[in-house]
């Protein structure tokens, strides 16, 4: 798309079109993106927010039934009752809208002559398909990925995905129309409405959705602008709380490791607590950003100790009662700069590896609405507990997703990027941003580097086989409880240097980094 003098978005757009074939675990038209946009001349970096939202017909928790009663989580989660509104298409229009150049049936030409030919099976959807059971539970979902012996295809090889194909071409064709014209709505109702546990999206709801747009969330870091996706994002808000708390390090020091580690920590029992979509809920983003209240939660990190049980910080008439959330996994990151100096990050997802584990037209069906809040401790009594992320009609979830994009002093993008990887996002994320901005690191060796992560408030993630695993003797003396295993990350940044601009991918996933000259 750059190659044909298209800008920034339409590469993101077509981009975003072939992930949906290769990529089908992660994110699709029926799953949810953030995009953040910036266009030479804009004195803001722009928010488009396509996640996915709630039903009008939502009860106050994805498992729990109008009458107050519950249903397991296990079989919600991968059931329609837990697919949200999808916002991916109505988002990449409306940035299209705004900022495409090239014709919007030609963004979709890649993805459609690949599907035609056959996909060759990419290195990470081999390995998840050959994960014990995935197989039999995803069902129809995995199909297009087996072959005649019902095993999963290896690396590599061909694969079709015809329902896709004809999808694509129509969506290129009639613009979002084109997902629910000729018969291809009711087949995705069809799809909702299966038992057990059927959706409670309308075909209305479906064909009328449109995307957020706003300004970025913004704030001063290592001498630049640190701009991210504003609430629901939870991802953005922990990062920038994390960067503004303690200064940066290095990452393969504990010391740093345990004040980063704990003020992350520190972030998610706000987080818990205070954000949540601000349509529906105040959101108090500046207290929470506040340089004191930031500096009263530094005090709070004590060398070789940690908080037991981290508490949020209290800000006045904002209280609300604890969210222990949901994590995410199947998330792709994209970010672009063009010729003319647009930039472009976007992070897309269907939720968990797979969402719902459901499709409709050869499409994953994302399973976003569990990570709305669970059933309040008490239910329908007149005094039960307030979740600020509960579950309400049209509402958003939250989400880790956290794309950034950083503007020099002269208001110019100098780094854009962000991540996959489910609740590793905000520190993997952040841990780049600062290792790039301040300790002057390069892309390829700051996003190949191990990885740690505050999972939750409970204990922390060491990547194994990694060098981050160094770290666990001495974050273990200071009572971390510590667990070594893979992080499966997607990271991607690009960064303007005085040659032009750079780029790297995560080498945990199948993406890379090409350019123009």
């Amino acid at each position: 798309m750059l190659r044909r003098g298209g800008s920034a978005v339409d590469a993101a757009v077509a981009a975003q079109a072939v992930l949906g074939l290769v990529e089908p675990q992660a994110s699709g038209m029926l799953g949810g993106s953030l995009i953040l946009l910036w266009q030479p001349g804009d004195t803001a970096v722009t928010s488009i927010d396509g996640m996915p939202s709630a039903p009008a017909a939502s009860t106050r928790a994805v498992m729990q039934t109008r009458q107050g009663q519950l249903l397991d989580p296990r079989e919600v989660a991968f059931s329609p009752r837990a697919v949200g509104v999808p916002g991916t298409l109505p988002a990449l229009w409306a940035a299209h809208k705004r900022a495409g150049k090239l014709t919007w049936a030609s963004l979709f030409e890649p993805a459609v002559h690949l599907a035609e030919a056959g996909i060759p099976m990419p290195r990470q959807l081999a390995s998840l398909l050959a994960e014990p059971g995935m197989v039999s539970a995803l069902g129809d979902v995995a199909a297009p990925y087996l072959g005649a012996d019902g095993l999963p295809l290896a690396e590599g090889a061909r694969f079709f995905n015809r329902p896709a194909e004809t999808v694509l071409r129509r969506i290129a064709a009639l613009g979002p129309d084109g997902l629910y014209a000729e018969g291809r709505l009711s087949a995705i109702m069809a799809a909702l409405h299966r038992e057990p546990h059927p959706s409670l999206i309308t075909a209305t709801e479906l064909t009328d959705a449109t995307p957020r747009i706003g300004t970025a969330l913004c704030k001063p870091y290592a001498g630049e602008t640190l701009c991210t996706a504003p609430p629901p994002s939870m991802g953005g808000m922990v990062m920038l709380q994390t960067l503004l708390t303690v200064p940066p390090g290095d990452p393969a020091d504990a010391w740093f490791m345990h004040r980063f580690l704990e003020a992350s920590r520190l972030a998610e029992a706000d987080r818990r607590r205070y954000l949540a979509d601000p349509d529906f809920v105040p959101v108090p983003v500046e207290g929470l950003l506040d340089h004191d209240y930031l500096a009263g939660r530094a005090a709070l990190i004590t060398p070789g100790q940690t908080i037991e049980r981290p508490r949020p910080g209290e800000l006045a008439d904002e209280a609300k009662a604890s969210d222990p959330g949901a994590p995410q996994a199947g998330t792709s990151q994209v970010v672009v700069a063009d010729h003319a100096g647009m930039v472009v990050s976007m992070t897309s997802t269907v939720n968990l590896h797979f969402g719902a584990r459901r499709a409709a037209l050869g499409m994953v069906l994302n399973n976003a609405l569990i990570n709305f809040a669970p059933p309040p401790p008490t239910t329908f009594t007149g005094q039960e507990d307030h979740y600020a992320n509960e579950m309400a009609p049209g509402k958003r979830p939250l989400t880790p997703a956290a794309p950034v994009i950083v503007l020099d002093d002269a208001g110019r993008p100098v780094l854009a990027g962000g991540g996959a990887g489910g609740p590793a996002i905000p520190d993997t994320v952040a841990l780049a941003v600062m290792d790039i901005l301040a300790n002057h690191r390069g892309l390829p060796e700051t996003l190949a580097a191990g990885h740690a992560h505050a999972a939750d408030p409970d204990h922390i993630v060491l990547e194994e086989g990694t060098k981050a695993t160094a770290l666990r003797a001495p974050l273990e003396a200071a009572g971390h409880r510590v667990e070594v295993e893979p992080v499966s990350t997607g990271n991607a940044f690009i960064q303007r240097t005085a040659h032009g601009w750079v780029g790297a991918a995560d080498p945990r996933r199948d993406g890379t980094a090409s350019g123009l000259p």
